[in-house]
C-alpha cells in the first residue's frame, strides 16, 4: 500500500514563462521525498525529470500538500459496500486521475494518436461520472436535505461544463495534430482542484446527511445509469456540453448574486 501525495507548487526561476510554472503534480511519498532530499530547505524540492518544459532541474516551492487516499490495488473496491454511493463516486475519482496520469505521459511524448483514444475515454468516464451519476442521481436528493443544496450543486454543474468544454476544445485540436499544451494544463488543474473540493468538502456534508434507505435509493440509481450507458461519439458530447452551457449560465449566476447578497467583497 502506497500513500500518494498532491503537492501545488510554484517555480522559483522567476524570469520563466514556461506552463509548468505553477501547477499541481501527484507523486508517491518515497519518490516526494527523494526530490526534496536535494534541497535543505523544506519548502523545496527539485522538479521532475523530464517536466521542466525548458529541459532544467529547476527548485519548485511548495504551496500546498494533500495527502491522498491511499492506493490498496483493488483492495478498497473489494470491500466497498454496495450501497455507499459516496464511496463508490470517490473511487472513481481516482480511477479519473489515473486516466489522467496516462494522458500526461503522452502529451510529454506528443503522442497524437494516443491522445485521442485516452482522451475520448477520459470524456466518457467524465460524462457518466458527472454528467449522469451525480447530476441525475445525487444531486436532485441534495436539493431538499442539504443547505444551500441547490447553489453548491449548480456551482458544481457549472464545473463539470467548464472541463468538459476545454476537453472539448484540446479534442478539436488534436483532430488538426495540434496539441494545446495550455488548454490541457488548465483542464488537468481544474479536475484535481474540483475532484479535491467534491472529496474534502461537498462528499462530507453530502455523507452526513444520507440515511440508509436514501443510500440505497442512490446506489440503485447509479448502477442503473452503468448498465445502461453507451459512449457517445465526442462530436455529440460536444454539442450537447455547449447547449447545456449556454442555458446554464443565466442561472448560476442568478444564483451566485443570491449567495452572495449581504456579502462585503
Amino acid at each position: 500500500m502506497s500513500m500518494k501525495l498532491e503537492i501545488k507548487y510554484r517555480c522559483t526561476q522567476g524570469t520563466c514563462c514556461a506552463i509548468c510554472r505553477d501547477g499541481t503534480i501527484a507523486f508517491d511519498e518515497a519518490a516526494f521525498n527523494d526530490l526534496k532530499a536535494a534541497y535543505e530547505d523544506p519548502e523545496l524540492f527539485r522538479s521532475p525529470k523530464g517536466y521542466c518544459k525548458l529541459g532544467f532541474s529547476r527548485a519548485f516551492k511548495i504551496k500546498e500538500i494533500v495527502r491522498l487516499a491511499p492506493e490498496a490495488d483493488g483492495a478498497d473496491e473489494q470491500w466497498l459496500d454496495e450501497n455507499d454511493p459516496i464511496g463508490t463516486l470517490i473511487l472513481e475519482h481516482r480511477q479519473i486521475l489515473k486516466m489522467f496520469d496516462e494522458v500526461e505521459v503522452q502529451i510529454k511524448r506528443r503522442d497524437i494518436k494516443a491522445l485521442w483514444v485516452s482522451t475520448y475515454e477520459l470524456a466518457n468516464a467524465i460524462h457518466l461520472h458527472s454528467g449522469l451519476k451525480e447530476e441525475e442521481v445525487l444531486f436532485p436528493a441534495m436539493r431538499d436535505v442539504l443547505a444551500f443544496g441547490e447553489s453548491l450543486t449548480a456551482i458544481i454543474k457549472e464545473e463539470h461544463r467548464e472541463i468538459m468544454t476545454l476537453l472539448a476544445n484540446f479534442r478539436s485540436a488534436l483532430e488538426e495534430e495540434t496539441i494545446l499544451d495550455s488548454i490541457i494544463t488548465s483542464m488537468i488543474v481544474s479536475l484535481r482542484g474540483h475532484i479535491r473540493k467534491e472529496d474534502q468538502e461537498f462528499f462530507e456534508m453530502v455523507d452526513k446527511c444520507l440515511d440508509r434507505n436514501m443510500r440505497i435509493g442512490i446506489a440503485e440509481g447509479m448502477r442503473k445509469i452503468e448498465a445502461e450507458f453507451t459512449p457517445a461519439p465526442i462530436t455529440e458530447m460536444q454539442r450537447r456540453t455547449n447547449e447545456q452551457r449556454d442555458s446554464f449560465d443565466e442561472d448560476v449566476l442568478a444564483i451566485r448574486e443570491l449567495t452572495h447578497q449581504g456579502c462585503c467583497h
